[in-house]
Formats: structure tokens, C-alpha cells, sequence
């Protein structure tokens, strides 16, 4: 049972006890309204760290709805059912802990949250501490858009000080549901957090980036045809290849063996450790 919801009935109970037993005695029974009242307020400012610890121990499934956008990350589909289990739980949890905030955008869709969400388990699946660090922050355009950092039109950006990845929706989505028509967004980005958080990651996957030539031999993708997708003029080849581990992985294998070779034996998922 949600243990707020509990709490809540919990402190309600008590507080209509303390009010019948005022009203059947007549004496006043005010340590059953003022302490429930007081815990009650307690409850409600901690909800979201009470929520957190309940989750983390009994973390529910996707709703089943949902779950299929999951079959759109080939990691997930290679998993086995304990994988997948521990893959959804992943999401969930990632979905909880990010802020999404559109611009111009009334509402998220919710399949937009899991496939950011699926996104960041993906690329950190190897991670026994899945969580991004302080990237918490989701920001979603329409359009392409211009930034302090980048004031060219681009539809992507990892934004280190802030904690943040902005995306333009419509782009995002797109390259999450064809992975292999378009540069994988979400796989992008994250993976850039990743490697911001783990250096020593960073340097043993930049020794076996692929350079734009293998790029676009193993997925079709040109400089050029980067460059414009994104907006921006310098791009980050390892996390190009490390997408392309995830999204053309028998490609790589076939064509860049030693560095496909290189990238799994770092990014092995914690069950097959």
C-alpha cells in the first residue's frame, strides 16, 4: 500500500477519534487532533523522499500500456525476463526522479517520459548506481531552438550547469521510435551524462571511438548529415559510438569487431557481471 496514503487514513483515524471522543465526553482530546494534524503535515513535506524510499524497496511495474515502448531499446529486447524486470524497475524509478518542463508545452506525454527515462537505463544499465547524478532536469521545445552555450538553432544539448538535457519533442520522439533512421536523442545524451560522470569510462570508450567514416559505414549516418540533424557544429564522437553500440550493435560487430569488443566488455549489464 502506498505508505503516504497509510499515513494519511492513519492520521485521519485518529484525529476523528480525538473529535468523537470531544464530542461524546465532553472533555477535550487534543493530543489526538493536534499531534495527528502535525504528523499529517510532516507526511505531506517528505512525501516525495517517503515515496522514494517505499519505491526503491517495492518498485512497481510500468503500467502495462507503457511497457511495450520499452521493445523500441534493443538492450531491453536482448534481456532475459529477470533483465526486463530489472530494466522496467530501472525506468520507473529514472521517471519518477526526473523534472520534466516544456516550453510552450502544456503537458508531457507520458510516453515521452518513459522513452527519456528508458534512454538513461539503457546507457547506465552496466551502473550498479543507475541514477544520472545531477542530471534531474528534462527540457522539451518544439521547435529548434538557441541557447546561452550554443546560440545557433540546434535541437539537442546536454547542459552541465544546470543539471539539464533539452531536446526539441518532435525530434526526440522521432529518433526514439527509428533508431536506425535517425541518431538515438535520448541514447545521445545520456550517454554525454554518463561519461561526464564516469571519466575513467570516458577514456577507456574514447580509445575505441569511431571516427565519422566508420560512422557512417556501419549506420548510414555522414558528418554532414549529423552536423545538420543536431545543429551543431561539434559533436561528441564517443557518445555517437556508444549509441551505436545500442542501436546497430550486429553492424559494429561486424564491421568494427575490436571496438565493438572494447564497448561491451565496459558497458556489461550488472546481471552478467
Amino acid at each position: 500500500m502506498n505508505p503516504v496514503r497509510a499515513a494519511y487514513i492513519s492520521c485521519s483515524c485518529l484525529i476523528a477519534l480525538g473529535l468523537i471522543l470531544t464530542w461524546t465526553t465532553g472533555d477535550t482530546h487534543s493530543a489526538l487532533i493536534i499531534f495527528p494534524l502535525m504528523a499529517a503535515a510532516g507526511i505531506y513535506t517528505l512525501s516525495p523522499q517517503i515515496m522514494w524510499w517505499h519505491w526503491m524497496r517495492n518498485p512497481p511495474d510500468l503500467p502495462t500500456q507503457l511497457a511495450p515502448l520499452l521493445d523500441r531499446f534493443d538492450l531491453y529486447r536482448r534481456l532475459d525476463l529477470a533483465g526486463k524486470r530489472e530494466f522496467r524497475r530501472r525506468t520507473f524509478l529514472l521517471r519518477e526522479a526526473t523534472h520534466f518542463h516544456g516550453q510552450a508545452i502544456e503537458e508531457i506525454p507520458p510516453d515521452i517520459k518513459i522513452m527519456a527515462a528508458a534512454s538513461a537505463a539503457t546507457v547506465g544499465f552496466h551502473r550498479e548506481e543507475f541514477l544520472v547524478g545531477d542530471f534531474e532536469n528534462i527540457v522539451l521545445y518544439r521547435h529548434y531552438f538557441p541557447t546561452p552555450d550554443h546560440e545557433v538553432l540546434h535541437c539537442s544539448e546536454l547542459h552541465e550547469p544546470d543539471g539539464a538535457i533539452i531536446w526539441t519533442l518532435n525530434v526526440f520522439l522521432r529518433s526514439c521510435i527509428e533508431p536506425r533512421k535517425y541518431l538515438h536523442l535520448g541514447l545521445y545524451e545520456y550517454g554525454r551524462a554518463v561519461l561526464l560522470l564516469e571519466p575513467e569510462l570516458r577514456a577507456a570508450l574514447g580509445n575505441s571511438a569511431l571516427d565519422y567514416q566508420q560512422v557512417e559505414c556501419i549506420s548510414g549516418f555522414s558528418e554532414t548529415a549529423l552536423k545538420e540533424y543536431i545543429g551543431l557544429e561539434e559533436l561528441d564522437l564517443t557518445a555517437i559510438s556508444l549509441v551505436l553500440y545500442f542501436t546497430h550493435a550486429e553492424e559494429m560487430k561486424a564491421l568494427q569487431p575490436k571496438a565493438f569488443g572494447s564497448f561491451q566488455e565496459e558497458l556489461t549489464p550488472v546481471q552478467d557481471n
